[in-house]
């Protein structure tokens, strides 16, 4: 084992020492305007292919917030000082002095203050690679012109069926992956509102790793309350891109807490135009979905409605305290409860729009047709930008810190003396 982490090693410290050299001899591709979770995104005014990027002002922390932990390394330092101190003070205290030097003839001040430094040098190296160094990396240059969609996702209970393999929503999840990178290769603006009787969500990114994130973690085991409210998500989701068109001018605005489509307020017009796709497999009864379509249709935001599931209905199961299946929900009578998909009112909210509604039927699961769709919409012009993924540095400043750490553990405090 030891052999193989020397020579693990010895590898990671030649890769350093290459990275190190071609930072001296190359000069960067593109700027860096400052750090990020492994990406940084900077104008760019040409077109051209990813390209790597290197040099030493590329060198950055992605998480600099956390440099306080550097502090952690002078009040070490300052606790080995203090023992040191108690351990003479200690020392005097005992009283014939002969007979405590012979005592003490064996303690090595030597070690004790190798492994004090090593344990100190360590703390830094752990903390500088908890800030995340970064280093060179690949630039790629996205393309600026691009809609902003929205995805409002249903999460609630009866996502879990399974008339879709392997279930509702796991088909959805991966579906929605493929779209957002093919999103992402538009240069799309993205925004996700997850909901059941209740919606949460992130605004309008260019960050597909951020969205994949958060679909990723949605469950419908754990949202709640439980419910189809496609008002609510519609709400949230012209929300975010009543907030997007005034980033874009330069206008604040705050948002309203009221559920009255009336009180969103106006918004400057926007340059892309603006779509709201909605996966549900259920039917909505309280939340105002018609309203809140009525708005969209006023703000000029076209609204898409996917259908997921059977027409003639589907069992809702139930589930225990452990997230398990425990049979199927029942009304007071005894009558399993049904979820379909109420195409009447998606077609109403699509149409009312401008969009259009589809069904995805268990054997044909996917967002091609609303993609073909939004083919001949208009799509904004901005700057293009430059992303930079830049490589993780930190590995290099793991590895002696332990070595460092082995050591001041590997010391003795005491020298063998002779008889």
């Amino acid at each position: 084992m030891i052999a193989s982490l020397l020579l693990s090693a010895q590898r990671e410290w030649t890769l350093a020492l290459g990275e190190l050299a071609s930072f001296a001899a190359a000069p960067a591709t593109a700027p860096a305007t400052g750090s990020g979770a492994g990406a940084d995104v900077v104008p760019a005014s040409n077109q051209g292919a990813s390209a790597s990027v290197s040099g030493l002002d590329d060198l950055v922390f992605a998480r600099a917030d956390l440099w306080w932990v550097l502090l952690l390394a002078p009040l070490a330092a300052l606790a080995f000082v203090w023992a040191a101190r108690r351990r003479r003070q200690g020392v005097r205290a005992l009283g014939n002095r002969l007979l405590v030097e012979r005592l003490v003839a064996s303690v090595h001040p030597g070690n004790r203050l190798i492994a004090a430094i090593a344990t100190v040098a360590a703390i830094i190296c752990i903390g500088v690679a908890l800030m995340r160094v970064q280093y060179g990396g690949t630039a790629k240059i996205i393309p600026a012109a691009g809609l902003d969609i929205i995805l409002a996702v249903d999460y609630s209970k009866s996502m879990l069926a399974r008339d879709v393999y392997p279930s509702r929503s796991e088909r959805l999840e991966a579906e929605l992956r493929r779209f957002l990178d093919r999103a992402s290769a538009r240069g799309d603006r993205v925004g996700v509102v997850v909901f059941a009787g209740a919606a949460r969500g992130l605004p309008l990114t260019r960050d597909m790793r951020l969205l994949k994130l958060y679909l990723e973690k949605a469950d419908p085991l754990t949202e709640n309350p439980g419910g189809t409210a496609i008002g609510k998500s519609l709400r949230l989701a012209l929300s975010y891109m009543i907030d997007a068109r005034r980033g874009d001018a330069g206008v604040s605005g705050e948002e309203s807490p009221s559920d009255s489509a009336s009180e969103l307020g106006d918004a400057p017009a926007s340059e892309a135009d603006q779509v709201i796709i909605v996966l549900t497999d259920g039917e909505d009864t309280s939340s105002k979905p018609r309203e809140m379509a009525a708005e969209a249709a006023r703000l000029g935001i076209r609204i898409f409605t996917v259908g997921i599931g059977s027409r003639s209905g589907e069992p809702i199961q139930r589930f225990n305290e452990k997230g398990e299946p425990d049979g199927y929900q029942v009304d007071e009578e005894g009558n399993y409860l049904m979820t379909r998909v109420d195409e009447e009112l998606l077609k109403e909210l699509a149409e009312s729009t401008g969009g259009h509604f589809v069904h995805v039927s268990p054997d044909r699961f996917g967002l091609d047709d609303v993609e073909s769709w939004m083919t001949d919409l208009s799509r904004a012009q901005r700057e293009d930008t430059v992303e930079i993924h830049r490589d993780e540095g930190f590995v290099f400043l793991i590895l002696p810190a332990l070595g460092l750490l082995a050591l001041s553990l590997g010391l003795g405090d005491r020298r063998r003396v002779r008889a």
